[in-house]
């Protein structure tokens, strides 16, 4: 898939902020390439808008564009498949055949207070 870029120069000096959803966009992939997509002086952060979770983008210039997002997406994808990838071969799985991007890792078990132990 493409990566295409926009100039932030070619725009003049508009400053806009906007809400991108985050649906299939992995933190990682959107704080480490925002500034591919629209330059050295964009900014994104966590946000929430309307209870959905997303980021909060501002740069001077055109917002991200359907294409943009659309590689951002993609870019995620590979990103969680190769982290899942190396979160289950820590764990001790076999083969590749084994991943499963949401399968739940167990990072702590212990027994609550007050509940019997079935045997």
């Amino acid at each position: 898939m493409s990566r295409s870029s926009s100039s932030s120069a070619s725009s003049g000096n508009v400053y806009s902020c906007y809400f991108v959803p985050g649906y299939r966009i992995s933190r990682h992939v959107m704080f480490t390439n925002i500034h591919y997509y629209l330059g050295p002086c964009a900014t994104v952060r966590p946000f929430s808008y309307q209870q959905r979770e997303g980021y909060l983008v501002s740069n001077a210039g055109t917002p991200l564009t359907k294409s943009q997002i659309e590689d951002l997406q993609y870019l995620s994808e590979q990103y969680e498949q190769q982290e899942a990838e190396r979160m289950i071969r820590a764990s001790g799985a076999m083969s590749s055949a084994d991943v499963y991007i949401n399968k739940p890792i167990p990072v702590q078990q212990r027994a609550r207070h007050g509940t019997a132990t079935l045997r």
